[in-house]
């Protein structure tokens, strides 16, 4: 398996504000490689600096490399918010069409994701659909320049549990066509149920890497430990 991206030493920073890193990990192609961490530990911000989109957001690389063996036109993202993502003001089938795709392209990938035109209309605003939807939609509107990389930063954080599962869902079909999956979250099951290898960021650095197995069964870092003993449990009486 190739590596897709190498990220080297990387350090990030915004102006008088929070510094990550360094941190150096690879994601390698087809693979779904899980980035887990608490909030603010600087997820998302890795995520602007693989898409770069990170100077746009006022930060800046201080140090490190990034290796891409894929173009940045082959790399989609999927933001945590899908209402934030979208303008109110023009309709889902308006916004679709700015990626420049066919309408053929659209119905299929909308097919896809299960929300087929039978069912929904492109003249509809964000507002007139559900948050379990609008995610589809966005995963929908990434997958219709046909990635190498779907990056997908905490992209159930939004939803109840059941649409959890289904979002979960379309993402393992998604990885099973081939597609590399970056997926960042704070939520350590997601994570394992669905990702291969994934890396432990805590306060803006790598704290350990290794397979799902490898992290629950043993691990090393205390803030690991921290996060597993977090997990809820349900007990039954």
């Amino acid at each position: 398996m190739s590596v897709l991206m190498d990220v080297k030493d990387l350090v990030l920073s915004y102006p008088k504000g929070p510094r990550f890193g360094p941190m150096s990990f690879e994601i390698r192609e087809g693979e779904a490689f899980a980035l887990v961490g608490e909030s603010g530990a600087g997820k998302t911000t890795v995520a602007f600096a693989l898409t770069n989109v990170l100077r746009f957001k006022r930060g800046k690389r201080i140090n490190g490399k990034i290796n891409r063996h894929c173009s940045y036109k082959e790399i989609s993202y999927v933001p945590q918010d899908p209402a934030a993502a979208l303008d109110p003001l023009f309709t889902i089938g308006s916004q679709i069409r700015e990626l420049g795709c066919s309408e053929v392209a659209i119905r299929d990938v909308l097919e896809k994701v299960r929300l087929p035109l039978e069912n929904i209309s492109l003249q509809s605003y964000p507002h007139e659909l559900s948050g379990g939807m609008l995610q589809r939609l966005l995963i929908a509107m990434a997958l219709v320049r046909k990635p190498k990389l779907l990056i997908a930063d905490e992209p159930t954080s939004s939803l109840d549990v059941i649409h959890q599962a289904e979002i979960m869902k379309l993402f393992r079909a998604v990885h099973a066509e081939g597609i590399a999956i970056l997926f960042i979250t704070h939520h350590l099951p997601l994570a394992m149920a669905l990702c291969s290898r994934m890396a432990v960021l805590f306060e803006g650095k790598i704290v350990e890497t290794g397979t799902p197995q490898m992290i629950f069964q043993t691990p090393q870092h205390e803030f690991t430990k921290r996060l597993l003993a977090a997990v809820p449990m349900l007990e039954v009486a």
